[in-house]
């Protein structure tokens, strides 16, 4: 089993604005959601948002109330992102930060993306919840593409750095 993520960097003040603060406990509630429909599930013991933007986005650490036993390994936690992208969740052992965390994102869905466009057989690829189509892979290509330019640098420099990394309850 991994150490626990280190939240120290997690902004966790609430946000001013809120219908993002709407928005953002709408997302939490899919990261639930999302999560209980595992066959591995535990219950939930916290659940933090490391970094989210309204409606685009959400990356939640989540911690289980007991070790959950999946794909031959034991976890207490693992990050679950979701927004107006495909959701995922994945160990945190090879990505310790939120940064880390978005960029697995982008590598697992951009393989999908790339496999779809080039007409590669998709076992092996991270199994993206949407119809595996030209326009789906460069909708995907797309946000891949945003979060790397636009979102990680934001998350990167941190609560000091002035990004919006929020945390719901």
């Amino acid at each position: 089993m991994n150490p626990p993520v280190d939240t120290s960097a997690f902004q966790l003040a609430g946000v001013p604005d809120p219908e993002e603060d709407a928005q953002l406990a709408e997302l939490e509630a899919e990261a639930r959601d999302y999560v209980g429909t595992r066959p591995w599930a535990k219950p939930i013991g916290e659940m933090l948002l490391a970094f989210g933007v309204s409606r685009i986005l959400a990356l939640f650490l989540v911690r289980f109330t007991e070790p959950i036993q999946w794909e031959g390994q034991e976890d207490a936690e693992l990050w679950v992102i979701v927004g107006d992208l495909p959701p995922a969740y994945f160990a945190t052992d090879d990505s310790p930060t939120p940064a880390e965390a978005l960029e697995t994102y982008c590598i697992f869905t951009e393989d999908w993306a790339d496999r779809v466009l080039n007409g590669d057989a998709l076992e092996g690829a991270y199994p993206i919840a949407a119809a595996p189509t030209e326009e789906h892979a460069r909708m995907l290509k797309s946000r891949v593409e945003f979060i790397r330019q636009d979102i990680i640098p934001i998350v990167e420099a941190g609560p000091t750095g002035g990004g919006p990394l929020h945390q719901v309850s």
